[in-house]
């Protein structure tokens, strides 16, 4: 091998490491590494994913880049020693280091622009109030625990989801109460969190997080964002990279048939959407939007919620079994994709900015 270099992991966290560093330092790793091949691809952009236990030495290697969500990273750094891999040869791509880097990748594209930009340099005493913005971080009764403790800016405001279906209480505020979707829960995820911010919440900004991934933003960067709100409508997590394009996420989570049923609702409800994004796969579109993650002005997040759960509600009636039949994530995860697609569509009419978020673990 040539480069003396590996990747742990081959999903969207390796693959976005990947292409940044690839960008910015011409780095060129010999593969990707995983310790089972299910579920992951066989090349990522032409480089080879292989397992680990087909690697006979690796005295000679570097680095060894550890590019997972962070939770999994204390079981790999074990799993690499037990290799006699050294500390030294290792390289955590931690929320410090993924943030960093992807600030910098997203910086240097054309027709991106990132929190940091407009927060750089000082703008003075910040006058704006945190009572503008309302960020839901859905939280359920089945979250395992979080090993540490991260403090939560005053601006994210915990709700249970799925809290039709659990007496215990978990945060002050719950999803089943106002206008809701709580019942759908086993199917919608955190999307029932997102409904609730829709039909209940009156804040000037809303927004939609997770109670293991929040946005990499402190009460005073928020409170600085919020004095630029002119120059911006949308923040959203920095996308994840994929490849060959983004026609490729799908596979991962949803079955063939369920995805062609939401490409129908799409059809049948949003055609104008549906052609947005044929059109961007055909142009070789590599930057999705994971997480359902995002903070917008009011206007904007009630009209991409139109949009969503129009097109949800559509694919629940497509899908076989139908949507009220079945307790599995599919309509989560369709979220996914047409959230890209509303900001693929969007983009040019939007003033969208890119953050990084935080992994709690």
């Amino acid at each position: 091998m040539n480069s003396r270099n590996f990747i742990y992991g081959a999903g969207i966290v390796a693959a976005s490491i990947y292409t940044a560093m690839k960008a910015l330092y011409h780095f060129s790793p010999a593969a990707f590494l995983v310790s089972d091949s299910a579920g992951n691809p066989e090349r990522i952009d032409g480089v080879p994913v292989r397992l680990l236990s087909d690697i006979a030495d690796f005295g000679l290697a570097d680095r060894i880049y550890i590019a997972t969500p962070e939770e999994h990273h204390g079981t790999i750094v074990s799993m690499l020693a037990e290799r006699g891999i050294a500390q030294e040869q290792i390289v955590l791509a931690d929320n410090q280091f993924e943030n960093h880097l992807l600030e910098e990748y997203y910086r240097s594209l054309p027709g991106f622009t990132t929190a940091a930009e407009l927060l750089a340099g000082d703008h003075g005493e910040n006058i704006a109030k945190l009572q503008d913005i309302q960020v839901f971080q859905a939280k359920c009764h089945v979250d395992k625990s979080l090993k540490k403790e991260t403090p939560i800016p005053a601006y994210v405001l915990p709700i249970q989801v799925g809290a039709v279906f659990e007496d215990q209480r978990i945060a002050r505020l719950q999803d089943n109460t106002g206008e809701n979707i709580s019942e759908k829960n086993r199917n919608y995820c955190e999307l029932t969190a997102g409904y609730y911010a829709w039909k209940n919440s009156k804040a000037a900004y809303k927004g939609l997080c997770h109670y293991r991934r929040i946005f990499d933003l402190d009460e005073r960067q928020m409170e600085a964002l919020l004095e630029r709100r002119q120059e911006w409508d949308v923040v959203i997590p920095y996308p994840s990279v994929q490849y060959p394009d983004i026609s490729a996420q799908h596979g991962r989570y949803l079955k063939e048939a369920d995805w062609q049923a939401m490409l129908e609702a799409l059809r049948q409800t949003a055609p104008e959407y549906l052609e947005a994004y044929e059109q961007a796969v055909n142009k070789g579109e590599r930057y999705f939007l994971n997480f359902n993650m995002l903070i917008a002005r009011a206007e904007v997040f009630d009209e991409y919620c139109e949009f969503l759960f129009r097109v949800l509600g559509r694919a629940e009636e497509l899908v076989s079994p139908r949507g009220w039949e079945r307790a599995d994530r599919f309509a989560g995860y369709m979220g996914e994709n047409l959230t890209t697609i509303y900001f693929l569509a969007n983009r040019d009419r939007l003033k969208i900015v890119c953050s990084g978020k935080l992994w709690l673990t």
